[in-house]
């Protein structure tokens, strides 16, 4: 299939015509699947008695005036909210899919606790000594405090379990950073502080050298190995930065990536690309979903925890569809 991205240097006329073409190819793609999926249906039908589906498909979430109540809020977020339904017969699986009116919404997987946890430890050192702030980095909206503001400190967070990502959100933002994420490598090669790189390890930093609220993720390296820092051991993470800062970076909250809260963190990019996000956790889902704007567009544009059932009931049944493929628990 010829699909591409359409050089902005052409002329509109052959912009147009390229778009088209490949319009009709995704058309006939779509006919194609829908096809497909008639065909499996009624396989399935004849076949109920004997076979289980493992996938249902095209599942609609809450879009009648009879079920739009399933939803419920979570918490709320600087520009979105984390709202919560528990969909019949849903069980987990990585290709599991939601889609928002069509548009296929990022799965960041199985969380492991609804609410957020805490890291063990998290200090904070400026080239001398430790400042111990794990109190405060686990507490959301408690007393700020500055990380590091020069190339030789660092952020330390650690726990007795290794983990995949850390949570941030900011009281200032900095900037002038690049920043270094380092995993302490216990293999006999190194036995020393590693990098970790998009390339090797899938390193994500959403937080854009902490100029915005948001993750920074990475996969589990097979040879991270405890030590210690500080007098403690644990698997810790520690971030430097390469450059001088030139607004130092003040933190409110810095947890693991591992719960609902967490995994559902987006930075102020992707809630103005509207690249909204789920995850699971039990037999429940959880999406994110704007809460800012206009009053004249809640119910529309947005909704919030405080929205009236009248908006709320415009929102999922008449403004949006949410359609879940999912694994079967029945299966």
């Amino acid at each position: 299939m010829d699909i591409y991205k359409v050089n902005s240097s052409l002329s509109t006329t052959d912009k147009i015509d390229l778009l088209n073409e490949m319009i009709i190819q995704l058309n006939g793609l779509i006919a194609k699947a829908a096809f497909d999926k008639n065909e499996i249906d009624a396989l399935y039908e004849d076949l109920g008695s004997v076979y289980t589906r493992k996938y249902l498909r095209n599942v609609l979430l809450g879009n009648t005036v009879l079920d739009y109540t399933d939803w419920s809020h979570l918490k709320a977020e600087t520009g979105y909210s984390i709202w919560k339904l528990t969909p019949d017969n849903y069980a987990y699986d990585i290709i599991n899919q939601l889609c928002l009116d069509g548009a296929l919404l990022e799965n960041r997987g199985e969380a492991n606790s609804e609410l957020a946890t805490i890291f063990d430890k998290v200090f904070v050192y400026n080239g001398a000594t430790y400042t111990d702030v794990t109190d405060e980095a686990g507490t959301e909206g408690g007393t700020s405090f500055n990380l590091f503001a020069t190339t030789s400190g660092y952020l330390y967070v650690g726990l007795s379990t290794t983990f995949s990502g850390i949570k941030f959100e900011f009281d200032t933002r900095g900037s002038n950073y690049d920043l270094k994420v380092e995993y302490y490598d216990e293999s006999s090669a190194i036995n020393d502080w590693n990098e970790l790189t998009a390339n090797d390890n899938d390193l994500v930093d959403d937080t854009s050298n902490f100029e915005s609220d948001g993750r920074i993720t990475w996969s589990i390296p097979a040879d991270w190995g405890q030590t210690i820092v500080n007098g403690q051991t644990k698997y810790w993470i520690r971030i430097s930065t390469t450059t001088t800062p030139v607004t130092t970076a003040k933190a409110f909250y810095i947890i693991p990536n591992s719960s609902v809260i967490s995994l559902l963190a987006l930075s102020s990019q992707e809630i103005n690309d509207e690249d909204w996000a789920w995850c699971s956790y039990n037999d429940s889902i959880y999406v994110t979903i704007r809460n800012t704007g206009a009053s004249a567009y809640e119910g529309d544009y947005y909704i919030k925890s405080s929205s009236s059932a009248t908006n709320l009931k415009n929102f999922f049944c008449y403004n949006h569809q949410y359609l879940l493929n999912h694994l079967n628990s029945n299966y």
